[in-house]
């Protein structure tokens, strides 16, 4: 999980900082005024979002992509949510 730290304490903190990022693989988000404007991550975790950003695509997308040679989507979703409905609605009737 990331640490969030505003800018003048980054500056002052930047080589211990540095050092756990790059080492502990620790993120930082560095705040402006209470906003987030930055990210600090190591260079591992820079390679792998570049990685991902040259396949052009999100790894959520990545996951849906496995799916990709069904042809029954729409009845498996529609399955999901009759199934769902029918729980709630049981759920309901034994209170």
């Amino acid at each position: 999980m990331a640490i969030s730290m505003g800018v003048a304490e980054v500056k002052t903190r930047f080589s211990k900082i540095l050092d756990q990022v790059a080492k502990e693989r620790k993120r930082l988000i560095v705040l402006r005024r209470g906003k987030p404007v930055a990210a600090l991550v190591s260079l591992e975790d820079l390679r792998r979002i570049e990685a991902l950003e040259a396949k052009g695509e999100h790894p959520i997308m990545q996951a849906f992509g496995g799916w990709s040679d069904r042809d029954d989507l729409d009845e498996l979703v529609a399955e999901i949510y009759a199934n769902r409905a029918k729980a709630v609605g049981e759920n309901q009737t034994s209170r």
